[in-house]
This record gives C-alpha cells, structure tokens and sequence, in this order.
C-alpha cells in the first residue's frame, strides 16, 4: 500500500477508536506500541531507530503497515490498552525529522523509504501513528546493524501478525518467495482488471491486444498455449478500419460505429495461430550482427543469400519482391507471405534454420572474398 492509502485507512481506524472503541487485531499490516524503550544517552535519531529500523524494514518488504503508538495489545487474551503517551515519548517523537530517517536508511539498505509519523489524540491522551509504505524492491542491510538488531543480508518481512526473518531458513525463504509470487499475482491481475474491466466475462483465448506503434499483436498462442505476439502489418492511411475506429473513439463518437441494432461492426478477437514461425529480414540481420564475430551490413548478407542461390537478385526488396527474386525451392530458409489480401501486399520472411546457414557462411574467413570481394573486419571484442 502506499502512504496515501495507509493514511486513510489509519484515519479509519482512528475514528473507529474514537467512536466505538473498537480495536483492529495486529495483523501483517497493523502492529500497536505502548511505549518506546528510550537510552539516555541516545539522541531522538538514534532511539526513534532503536525501537524501529527493523519494524520499518519487515513493512517495506511486505504490503507496507501502520504502527500504532501508545496502544498495547495483550497477545493471551487480545484485549487493548489504549494508555496514550507519557511526555519523554511525546517529546522525543516531536523532534523526529523524517528526512534524516530517510538518510540513514540509504545508508542501510542503499535505497529510500516512505514513511510518515503524525501525533492524534483520543479524549486528553495523546498517541502517535507511523505509518510504512510498501517497497517496490526488497530492503536488505549491507552491513550488520547489531543496535538495531539486523544483520547485513538479512530479509526481513511481516508474517504471522509479526517481524520474520526470510532468509533464515530455506523454509522461511520459501515461504517469503511464496508471498512475494502472490502479491505479484495480485499486482497483475489488479492492473488487468482495471485495463480491461470487460475481462471476467471474455475468454482470454479471445482477446487480441494490438500495440500500432511497434506493430506488434499479442494473443494466446494456440499451438504452444501462451501468450505470444507477433509483427503485424497495419495501414496506417487515414481512411483505414482502424484509423476510423481510432478516431471515433478520440471524438466520443464511438456509438456511430454500429448496424442498426447498436451492436459493434468490428469484433476484434480470435487467436495467434502462427502455422510456421517466422522472422523479418530486420530481425534476421540484428540476430546475426549479433551471433557473428565479423562486422556486416544487412546488404552484405543480402550478398550471402545471392551467393547460396536462395535469390535471384542480392539487392531484393523485403517488401513487395519482384516476381521470380525469391527461389522458392529454398523455402525451408526464405519465402514470401502475402500479408494484405485487398492491396496484395507480400513481404519476404526467413526461418530459424535461416540464421545458422547464414552465420556459418559470414564467420567462413576463406568464403569472404567470393562472396563480398573483400575481407570483413573482426568485431572489437572478437
């Protein structure tokens, strides 16, 4: 949770208290303080730490947390004593400055945290509320912290309404990893359903997500039953279907798009159903730049497929190829799609098995004067 959310549900709990007299048990979110052990010869920094580096931490790394100070819960029988705070905590807790608590965590665990500590009063008691927010990454010491009773690569979180220590054991580690791969869970399916609030009564077999600006699709992949995505062509003239759409719903005008009955024209849905695996000329290249020890451009390896007979022409156009420039007998390494049945758009595609003829040809020293008529320089790492 983060401090705005806490704040609110701490106001809650105060006007609960207030009104009712009623008392949330400690949970994982919730733990109650009577008193703060003081040193004397600790400064207000030192002793605010003492009582509550680790109670910040275990927080941090858990849904974030409110302490509630000056309220003491009995663990038998779980009643509350709500005694309020004698002066010398009042006191010591007024002086506390909560940019130098930030500091000295970033010495403690190298990042920031978000805290906040406010004073509220009950009838003539006084009682103070800090409250943690939740951790985007896991706070550990990089140090031992003895003082404060931490010690450097510990993890420390809630659990059992009180402070664990994750990494103890390899059960309570496992158990940490449990919590930490459910709140993830919690975390996705919280985005989804508010990305997409329709999504509790749609299969998601059925549901397309289209990214235009990197042309990209995802959907559920039928043959291996995850989520996959997959380039896409789109045009992107004014007067496209999908321009239309776009702009209708820029326009609030979305209701126009419809049959008679008010039902939608377009129904976007279906699955990725790729029948053969496939890769652009782009990512083809990119793929071998990178597995090869020599430097080239996308044109020299246009070079390599004139020289293996996969072309008939070595400066051949990825989209739209002239008729004939593409050797179909060699379509287990290249060949051409049609990707717009209207416009007869074809675009030229390579397989898996294209990369390694192609690395094995560009990394052979003794093929580069035949095939590029000179030698290809080695990467600098190489």
């Amino acid at each position: 949770m983060n401090l705005q959310q806490l704040k609110e549900k701490t106001e809650l709990i105060i006007s609960d208290l207030k009104n009712n007299g009623r008392f949330p048990k400690e949970n994982n979110g919730i733990d109650y303080k009577l008193k703060l052990n003081i040193a004397k010869t600790k400064n207000p920094l030192e002793n605010f730490l003492l009582n509550f580096t680790k109670d910040i931490l275990s927080f941090s790394n858990s849904d974030g947390g409110i302490l509630l100070l000056g309220i003491n819960e009995d663990s038998v029988t779980g009643t509350h004593t709500e005694t309020g705070l004698d002066k010398e905590n009042l006191d010591l807790l007024n002086q506390i400055d909560l940019n130098d608590i930030t500091q000295k965590f970033e010495k403690i665990v190298k990042l920031g945290i978000s805290i906040d500590l406010q004073i509220f009063q009950i009838g003539t008691k006084k009682f103070y509320y800090l409250i943690i927010e939740k951790s985007n990454q896991v706070l550990i010491p990089i140090n031992d912290f003895l003082e404060f009773k931490i010690t450097k690569g510990s993890i420390y979180y809630r659990a059992s309404s009180k402070n664990e220590h994750a990494n103890k054991s390899t059960t309570d580690f496992n158990r940490f990893l449990q919590i930490k791969a459910n709140e993830k869970s919690k975390e996705f399916m919280e985005i989804w359903s508010k990305l997409l609030p329709e999504m509790v009564d749609i299969n998601p077999r059925e549901v397309l997500i289209l990214n235009p600006a990197e042309h990209k699709i995802y959907g559920f992949n039928s043959k291996d039953k995850i989520l996959s995505g997959s380039d896409i062509e789109i045009d992107e003239t004014q007067n496209s279907v999908f321009n239309i759409i776009l702009n209708a719903i820029s326009a609030g005008d979305i209701g126009k798009i419809t049959t008679n009955e008010g039902k939608p024209i377009y129904k976007i849905v279906g699955e990725i159903q790729n029948t053969r695996e496939h890769i652009m000329l782009s990512n083809l290249t990119k793929e071998v730049q990178r597995l090869s020890k020599y430097k080239f451009s996308s044109e020299q390896l246009k070079q390599v497929m004139f020289y293996f007979n996969w072309v008939s022409n070595p400066k051949f156009k990825a989209v739209n190829p002239t008729k004939g420039n593409i050797k179909t007998e060699f379509d287990k390494y290249i060949w051409i799609e049609t990707t717009d049945k209207i416009s007869k758009r074809t675009k030229v595609y390579f397989s898996d098995d294209a990369i390694v003829e192609l690395l094995k040809a560009v990394d052979n020293s003794e093929l580069h004067i035949e095939i590029f008529g000179k030698s290809l320089s080695l990467k600098a790492s190489a």
